[in-house]
């Protein structure tokens, strides 16, 4: 995540630029509890800190989760709720808003499938996170690097011929208005039609329902839509499990595997915590709880 510098200098220079970093890291304050941050890449490998609402008489799961900018089945998973309607008045909730950050960019679009979420880094810093809806279990969003083709307001849905085959159905063409399913931004891709869009299925956001692109929130989408420009690059990855350092203590983050591409997610975590150095530093009984759980938000697994 952080990149790697090497320092040509004599010692004693050497000390002195160690410690003025010192200064600086003790000086940094604490990333806040919003969903759009600047957090530089190469600082702290987490971003945000989760927050404890008490539910109001009349609220919906859906109704909170769109006031913090977070998925209504990030807020279920994060409290072990399996039906999202049995929430009562006065209940305490968890709203997941502290993440381990994948991986860093220059400048460019991050998209997460098992989470659910958009990375969005701008000159070396994380500019903004953000709840998605990625493709459905039969129709997933494919995997890799891309690059942004085109930027368009207001776009026209033309339902590719693909999908009018494959559902055995009259191909539509969608005017702009409040029933295209794009919203009122499209971010196109170099991956043959998988694009970011807004919705106007705005309750589908966390969730695998969509042909292959990615949804965002009407108001997320205008946000991402002026931030990004032509040509920058950006990844689809498909990592459910994340670790890292916080200090002394090892976090792990895990979601669900939703396109069931992981055979062994234990081994998935060994591996990942092998590659960092941590594995001799956990307490395997809080991993093996923690990928039951599947909560998708950071827990200490030290020993």
């Amino acid at each position: 995540m952080s990149r790697k510098r090497e320092y040509f200098r004599p010692a004693y220079l050497l000390i002195f630029f160690v410690s003025i970093c010192t200064i600086f890291a003790e000086t940094v304050p604490d990333a806040a509890p919003l969903r759009k941050e600047t957090v530089p890449a190469v600082q702290p490998q987490t971003a945000g800190r989760n927050i404890i609402h008490t539910v109001k008489p009349s609220e919906s799961l859906f109704k909170i989760a769109r006031a913090y900018g977070v998925s209504y089945p990030a807020i279920a998973r994060a409290n072990g709720i399996d039906n999202p309607h049995l929430i009562f008045a006065e209940q305490k909730l968890i709203v997941p808003l502290k993440i381990i950050i994948p991986q860093a960019m220059e400048s460019g679009i991050l998209i997460n499938l098992p989470e659910f979420r958009l990375y969005l880094f701008k000159n070396g810093e994380l500019a903004g996170i953000y709840p998605v809806c990625i493709g459905l279990v039969t129709w997933q969003t494919p995997l890799g690097t891309f690059s942004v083709i085109n930027k368009i307001k207001d776009p026209a849905w033309y339902m590719p011929p693909g999908m009018a085959e494959r559902e055995n159905i009259k191909r539509e063409i969608i005017p702009p208005g409040p029933d295209n399913p794009l919203g009122d931004r499209w971010i196109g891709t170099t991956i043959k039609h998988t694009g970011i869009h807004g919705t106007n299925m705005p309750m589908s956001i966390g969730k695998s329902l969509s042909h292959g692109c990615v949804r965002l929130y009407p108001e997320d989408i205008q946000k991402v839509f002026e931030e990004v420009e032509v040509g920058n690059p950006g990844i689809f990855l498909y990592e459910p499990v994340k670790v890292c350092t916080e200090g002394e203590e090892v976090l792990i983050e895990v979601h669900p595997d939703v396109y069931s591409l992981v055979p062994d997610i234990e081994k998935l975590a060994i591996e990942k915590l092998q590659e960092k150095n941590m594995l001799q530093k956990i307490h395997a009984g809080k991993m093996l709880e923690a990928l039951q759980k599947s909560s998708g938000i950071p827990v200490p697994i030290g020993k």
